[in-house]
């Protein structure tokens, strides 16, 4: 894009006086924006695409995924957003140049793709999100462990009670020092290892991050960090080996009650679904709004939804629900084609299940 036209570009979109080629220009430029931070993030080790083997292609997809809402329109051709980004500072600055017009849609546009990874990241998965969230918490109410950035990552490190404003933050040698940035990385299996010694499942993840860094503190051959990364996936692994040895070790006897309760259970599940299949049939089928084969994969799905609730996994993905049924969906598809009709189901399948719940219980 030539960035001497990206001013008045940004004046007539806020305006709404664009051309439809006006408005593709920049919608391309923000997506290549969006997409070369992603790609930026794929580079630095985060693993920003999902499964496929087209990553280059995902990635674009993806792009467009994040840009999207800047270009909710209002119904008359303005963007809400947009205009309530630029228009103050348009005002504020009316001799505004290219490069800095250029330099605030990069902000926004990296902000807004922060904003959409983080969703999509809770959508793809929520466990995860539940395990980062709980690191930045534990981080940031110690006081024995600090995070730096580096390279775009974050890293947390174990403080051993140093008082970091001793540290000259000119003096990067006395630094790296500390954190033992010329020593090799703590290879995983050495890590996982380490870990499995010190955890214990009725520890807080405060505390077992804690005792994991100070740990690596100790282990002098090794760098003194450790990228949130790590952290994530090794408490991922640990949790789950030690949830599934539970599993395993424990032997439940079902008892008679266990028997009609589960029975009785399930006939709600099936009462609510013959219910929520004639709302899809009255609302959707006839109007042609699904189809037969469609319809039947949301009954399926929602089902599923159910037996989640009963298995205590209200957290789960309606995405991943719906794309078990349809493997070769997208997020971006289920965005845009499946999303508020599917979650519209979900949610009334749902609290008439409750109903039935709280009669049992």
């Amino acid at each position: 894009m030539n960035n001497v036209e990206l001013t008045d570009l940004v004046r007539i979109i806020c305006a709404g006086t664009y051309s439809q080629a006006q408005l593709v220009q920049f919608i391309n430029l923000t997506q290549k924006i969006s997409l070369g931070y992603l790609k930026y993030q794929e580079v630095t080790g985060k693993r920003i695409s999902g499964e496929r083997m087209e990553t280059e292609i995902e990635l674009e997809d993806l792009a467009i995924d994040c840009i999207a809402e800047l270009f909710s329109g209002d119904g008359e051709g303005n963007f809400p957003q947009l205009k309530k980004y630029y228009e103050p500072k348009l005002e504020e600055n009316p001799n505004i140049t290219d490069p800095e017009v250029l330099i605030l849609t990069r902000r926004l546009v990296v902000r807004k793709t922060k904003q959409e990874l983080s969703r999509i990241f809770r959508e793809r998965d929520p466990e995860g999100a539940k395990i980062v969230r709980n690191i930045k918490v534990a981080i940031r109410s110690s006081e024995k462990l600090n995070v730096f950035h580096d390279m775009g990552k974050e890293f947390v490190f174990y403080k051993n009670g140093i008082d970091l404003s001793d540290f000259d933050p000119d003096d990067s040698d006395r630094i790296s020092l500390y954190l033992r940035k010329s020593n090799p990385p703590i290879p995983e299996d050495v890590l996982h290892a380490l870990f499995i010694d010190i955890y214990n499942p009725n520890d807080s993840v405060s505390s077992s991050i804690r005792k994991l860094l100070k740990s690596v503190y100790n282990l002098e051959n090794y760098q003194n960090y450790l990228s949130v990364d790590i952290v994530v996936k090794l408490l991922r692994r640990v949790k789950f080996d030690a949830f599934r040895e539970r599993l395993q070790s424990e032997e439940h006897v079902p008892t008679p009650v266990d028997h009609i309760e589960s029975k009785e259970i399930e006939s709600y599940v099936g009462v609510v679904m013959d219910s929520v299949w004639t709302k899809i049939e009255s609302q959707y089928l006839l109007t042609g709004k699904l189809s037969t084969d469609k319809a039947q994969i949301y009954n399926n799905a929602l089902r599923d939804v159910l037996f989640d609730l009963i298995q205590k996994k209200d957290n789960s993905s309606y995405f991943r629900n719906l794309k078990y049924y349809l493997p070769e969906l997208t997020q971006r598809e289920y965005r845009q084609e499946e999303r508020s009709v599917f979650e519209y189901l979900a949610k009334v399948a749902k609290k008439e299940f409750r109903k039935y719940l709280k009669e049992l219980f």
